[in-house]
């Protein structure tokens, strides 16, 4: 579990430096399209694995109460 949380954090990192490489307008226009492409690989990585551990980010289920059916509502 350690190990995997810190290759957590480590994607983290990486996605905040690929965050401003490719938002800085200093960063080259031929290296935008792959810059972009890792960034949003690393993102979706982290959201794979935040799901995963139930992060912050992980889908959860609420319960809702039905009202009772009538049909003369249609």
């Amino acid at each position: 579990m350690s190990q995997q949380h810190s290759y957590l954090e480590l994607l983290k990192r990486t996605l905040h430096r690929l965050e401003v490489a490719v938002f800085d307008e200093g960063t080259p226009p031929r290296d935008l399209a792959s810059l972009t492409r890792r960034l949003l690989e690393v993102s979706r990585e982290i959201e794979r694995l935040e799901s995963e551990n139930g992060g912050a980010n992980a889908p959860t289920a609420t319960e809702v109460e039905d009202e009772p059916f009538d049909p003369s509502e249609i």
